[in-house]
């Protein structure tokens, strides 16, 4: 098997993406149609969307260390491109939903209007609330790439370290059940974090294997596996609800499947659908707005007086692909157009400043 041109590497990566942010939005959508509207969609069949946020992060360790070129000048570089990438286009719906807390205030989201939560929610510090709930996410995302940052370009092996002793320090807090009184330090201890080591060693084992004949086994293979966990986790968390508490049991039941389901990815030679790389390319504003879109539309569906139309399955579904619908315009018309403007602005200036000095 032939290792494919730049594009067709990555398009099976954005479908994979895609498939990630929807099972995001499909979990937290099925709990607020169940809790404002009654109806429980597919019997709560999406329990286990969670589970795209450790795809996500497996894809992140994969792409940031395949990505990066060694060397103590690319530092400032690297932490420049995943701060225009991750921040302003968060900045923009976190003070968004500051503002319409503010004009119309709640006692429910209070915490919305407290200055240690809003200060923390902007700089992603690990805390136990955020203006907008899946920024807790993106706190670790910041963490990896810090860690990353001042280790891989100094020297690739001083990463290698610094995971080494971190997955230990994690799988030691793991076992020994230590738990501070520090939000921040148990955020770093945190086994969810093993899932972009994973995505590190996949990046290791694509860079020593241009081609590998047995991808197949591995796409099928973490393909399968992941159903299979899904309906497991499903099955048995329906029937007992304290089964698979804590973050570790994420990291087995998904972070390894995704981590094998990635790898053999990369060797497909596959046209991948348009749609499935476009709705990938806008999985980060599916993944930032879903939530907001989605309790938009309910109030709209409740002010007139729809509750029992949409309280269905079709009604859910109408919901679900308004919300993809809405999230995909909020990328073409906002995060692409900015992502633009300030690479333009802070990224293609200096490159065109480093060749004039040339």
């Amino acid at each position: 098997m032939t290792v494919q041109n730049t594009s067709s590497k990555i398009d099976p990566l954005q479908a994979i993406r895609a498939f990630a942010s929807i099972t995001v939005m499909l979990f937290h959508g099925t709990s607020i149609i169940h809790e404002r509207l009654g109806y429980l969609f597919l019997g709560n069949f999406f329990l286990a969307g969670f589970s795209g946020v450790d795809v996500f992060f497996v894809l992140s360790g994969f792409i940031i260390l395949y990505t990066s070129s060694t060397g103590k000048n690319n530092t400032l570089k690297f932490l420049k491109k995943r701060f225009i990438r991750i921040y302003p286009i968060y900045w923009v719906i976190t003070a968004l939903l500051i503002a319409a807390f503010f004009i119309s205030p709640s006692a429910e989201q209070s915490y919305k209007g407290d200055t240690g939560i809003i200060f923390g929610s902007f700089s992603l510090f690990p805390q136990k609330r955020y203006v907008l709930g899946v920024a807790w996410t993106l706190s670790y995302e910041v963490i990896f790439y810090l860690v990353f940052a001042l280790t891989y370009f100094r020297k690739p092996t001083y990463l290698f370290y610094a995971l080494t002793v971190w997955i230990g320090v994690i799988l030691l807090f793991h076992f020994l059940s230590i738990k501070t009184d520090i939000y921040a330090i148990n955020a770093l201890t945190s086994p969810i974090i093993l899932d972009f080591s994973f995505g590190c060693l996949v990046a290791y084992l694509y860079r020593q294997n241009s081609d590998f004949r047995h991808s197949g086994w591995f796409f099928w293979g973490g393909f399968l596996l992941f159903i299979l966990m899904w309906i497991i986790f499903y099955k048995l968390k329906i029937s007992d609800p304290s089964t698979f508490s804590g973050d570790m049991h994420t990291v087995y039941l998904f972070g390894i499947p995704a981590a094998f389901l990635i790898f053999g990815a990369l060797y497909l030679n596959v046209a991948v659908p348009r749609l499935l790389v476009y709705l990938g390319d806008a999985s980060y504003s599916l993944y930032l707005v879903h939530g907001t879109a989605l309790s938009i539309l309910i109030k709209i569906v409740t002010h007139f007086n729809q509750v029992l139309l949409f309280s269905s399955f079709w009604g859910a579904i109408a919901l679900f692909i308004s919300t993809l619908i809405i999230s995909c315009c909020f990328y073409s018309l906002v995060e692409k157009k900015l992502l633009m403007f300030l690479n333009q602005m802070f990224v293609a200036r200096r490159i065109q400043k480093d060749l004039s000095r040339i």
